[in-house]
Protein backbone atom coordinates (compact mmCIF):
# COMPACT_ATOMS: atom_id res chain seq x y z
CA UNK A 1 0.00 0.00 0.00
CA UNK A 2 2.75 2.30 1.09
CA UNK A 3 4.40 1.68 -2.05
CA UNK A 4 1.66 2.52 -4.39
CA UNK A 5 1.14 5.72 -2.52
CA UNK A 6 4.56 6.56 -2.52
CA UNK A 7 4.19 6.62 -6.52
CA UNK A 8 0.72 8.15 -6.75
CA UNK A 9 2.44 11.44 -5.08
CA UNK A 10 5.36 10.90 -7.32
CA UNK A 11 3.31 10.81 -10.14
CA UNK A 12 1.12 13.74 -8.49
CA UNK A 13 4.56 15.94 -8.12
CA UNK A 14 6.25 15.63 -11.02
CA UNK A 15 5.78 17.66 -14.53
CA UNK A 16 7.88 16.83 -17.63
CA UNK A 17 10.59 18.34 -19.28
CA UNK A 18 10.55 16.97 -23.05
CA UNK A 19 14.23 19.22 -23.76
CA UNK A 20 16.14 18.36 -26.36
CA UNK A 21 18.40 15.61 -25.32
CA UNK A 22 16.37 13.77 -23.49
CA UNK A 23 13.45 13.65 -21.17
CA UNK A 24 13.30 14.47 -17.39
CA UNK A 25 10.83 14.93 -14.70
CA UNK A 26 11.14 17.52 -12.12
CA UNK A 27 9.82 16.84 -9.10
CA UNK A 28 8.62 18.91 -6.16
CA UNK A 29 8.63 16.77 -3.75
CA UNK A 30 11.35 17.80 -0.88
CA UNK A 31 13.19 14.84 -0.03
CA UNK A 32 16.83 13.50 0.75
CA UNK A 33 19.33 12.49 -1.80
CA UNK A 34 18.74 8.90 -1.11
CA UNK A 35 14.80 9.10 -0.59
CA UNK A 36 15.23 10.73 -4.32
CA UNK A 37 17.07 8.39 -5.81
CA UNK A 38 14.41 5.80 -4.24
CA UNK A 39 11.72 7.55 -5.81
CA UNK A 40 12.89 7.78 -8.93
CA UNK A 41 13.84 4.13 -9.12
CA UNK A 42 10.15 2.99 -8.50
CA UNK A 43 8.66 5.30 -11.11
CA UNK A 44 11.31 3.46 -13.49
CA UNK A 45 13.79 6.17 -13.85
CA UNK A 46 16.66 7.45 -12.62
CA UNK A 47 18.08 10.25 -10.74
CA UNK A 48 19.23 12.84 -13.26
CA UNK A 49 22.87 12.43 -14.73
CA UNK A 50 24.35 15.47 -17.08
CA UNK A 51 27.10 14.12 -19.28
CA UNK A 52 27.53 17.42 -21.46
CA UNK A 53 27.27 20.83 -22.02
CA UNK A 54 24.51 20.37 -24.34
CA UNK A 55 22.32 18.65 -21.65
CA UNK A 56 23.21 20.88 -19.00
CA UNK A 57 22.45 23.76 -21.34
CA UNK A 58 18.90 21.92 -22.00
CA UNK A 59 17.91 21.36 -18.95
CA UNK A 60 18.86 24.73 -17.56
CA UNK A 61 17.28 26.73 -20.31
CA UNK A 62 13.73 24.66 -18.87
CA UNK A 63 14.20 25.58 -15.49
CA UNK A 64 14.51 29.10 -16.19
CA UNK A 65 11.89 29.22 -18.61
CA UNK A 66 9.60 27.73 -16.48
CA UNK A 67 11.19 29.28 -12.57
CA UNK A 68 12.37 27.02 -11.43
CA UNK A 69 14.74 28.61 -9.05
CA UNK A 70 15.63 25.80 -6.18
CA UNK A 71 18.05 23.72 -5.69
CA UNK A 72 17.26 20.26 -7.46
CA UNK A 73 18.69 16.49 -6.42
CA UNK A 74 21.67 15.14 -9.23
CA UNK A 75 22.47 11.73 -8.93
CA UNK A 76 25.79 12.22 -8.53
CA UNK A 77 28.01 11.68 -4.90
CA UNK A 78 30.80 11.14 -3.79
CA UNK A 79 29.90 8.62 -1.20
CA UNK A 80 31.86 5.36 -0.63
CA UNK A 81 35.41 6.39 -2.83
CA UNK A 82 35.72 10.07 -2.39
CA UNK A 83 35.94 10.63 -6.05
CA UNK A 84 32.70 11.77 -7.73
CA UNK A 85 30.64 9.71 -9.86
CA UNK A 86 27.04 8.99 -11.38
CA UNK A 87 25.15 6.71 -8.47
CA UNK A 88 22.77 5.35 -11.37
CA UNK A 89 25.50 4.26 -13.54
CA UNK A 90 28.51 4.07 -11.38
CA UNK A 91 30.47 6.15 -13.67
CA UNK A 92 32.70 8.56 -12.95
CA UNK A 93 32.13 12.28 -13.67
CA UNK A 94 33.87 13.18 -16.39
CA UNK A 95 31.79 16.59 -17.24
CA UNK A 96 31.01 19.00 -14.62
CA UNK A 97 29.32 22.35 -13.94
CA UNK A 98 30.46 23.50 -10.30
CA UNK A 99 28.92 26.72 -9.26
CA UNK A 100 32.38 29.18 -8.12
CA UNK A 101 34.21 27.61 -4.73
CA UNK A 102 32.18 24.07 -5.33
CA UNK A 103 32.53 21.85 -4.61
CA UNK A 104 33.60 22.75 -1.01
CA UNK A 105 32.95 19.67 1.22
CA UNK A 106 31.91 21.85 3.67
CA UNK A 107 32.08 20.63 7.43
CA UNK A 108 29.08 21.81 9.98
CA UNK A 109 27.58 20.33 12.80
CA UNK A 110 24.38 19.48 10.98
CA UNK A 111 26.57 17.30 8.74
CA UNK A 112 28.33 16.56 11.74
CA UNK A 113 31.61 17.56 10.10
CA UNK A 114 31.43 14.73 7.66
CA UNK A 115 31.47 17.21 4.84
CA UNK A 116 29.07 17.38 1.65
CA UNK A 117 29.00 13.89 -0.67
CA UNK A 118 25.52 14.56 -2.97
CA UNK A 119 25.42 16.82 -6.29
CA UNK A 120 22.61 19.58 -6.15
CA UNK A 121 21.63 21.63 -9.17
CA UNK A 122 22.00 25.04 -7.98
CA UNK A 123 23.05 26.71 -4.38
CA UNK A 124 19.17 27.41 -3.01
CA UNK A 125 20.55 29.40 -0.28
CA UNK A 126 23.10 31.83 -2.48
CA UNK A 127 22.03 31.65 -6.33
CA UNK A 128 18.78 33.13 -7.05
CA UNK A 129 19.13 31.44 -10.64
CA UNK A 130 21.18 28.02 -10.01
CA UNK A 131 23.11 27.43 -13.08
CA UNK A 132 25.77 25.15 -11.73
CA UNK A 133 26.06 21.98 -9.55
CA UNK A 134 27.04 22.34 -5.71
CA UNK A 135 27.73 20.22 -3.19
CA UNK A 136 25.56 19.55 -0.54
CA UNK A 137 24.68 17.03 2.76
CA UNK A 138 22.82 14.16 1.60
CA UNK A 139 20.32 14.07 4.03
CA UNK A 140 19.30 18.12 3.44
CA UNK A 141 15.26 17.99 1.62
CA UNK A 142 15.33 18.88 -1.94
CA UNK A 143 13.04 18.33 -4.69
CA UNK A 144 14.82 16.47 -7.39
CA UNK A 145 15.29 15.89 -11.34
CA UNK A 146 14.70 12.25 -12.72
CA UNK A 147 15.37 11.03 -16.06
CA UNK A 148 14.10 8.33 -18.11
CA UNK A 149 16.50 5.00 -18.92
CA UNK A 150 17.29 4.83 -22.24
CA UNK A 151 18.09 1.40 -22.94
CA UNK A 152 20.14 0.24 -26.17
CA UNK A 153 18.91 -1.85 -28.82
Amino acid sequence: MMFKLNVLVLVLLIKVINAAVGKYVVSFENTNWYQALINCKTSGMELASIHSEEEQTALEEYLKKNDHNKGYWLGGTKEGNGEYYWATTGLKMVYSKWLFMQPDNAKFDHNFNQGEHCVAWGMPTYSPTPAGWNDLTCSVSLPYICQRIEYCS
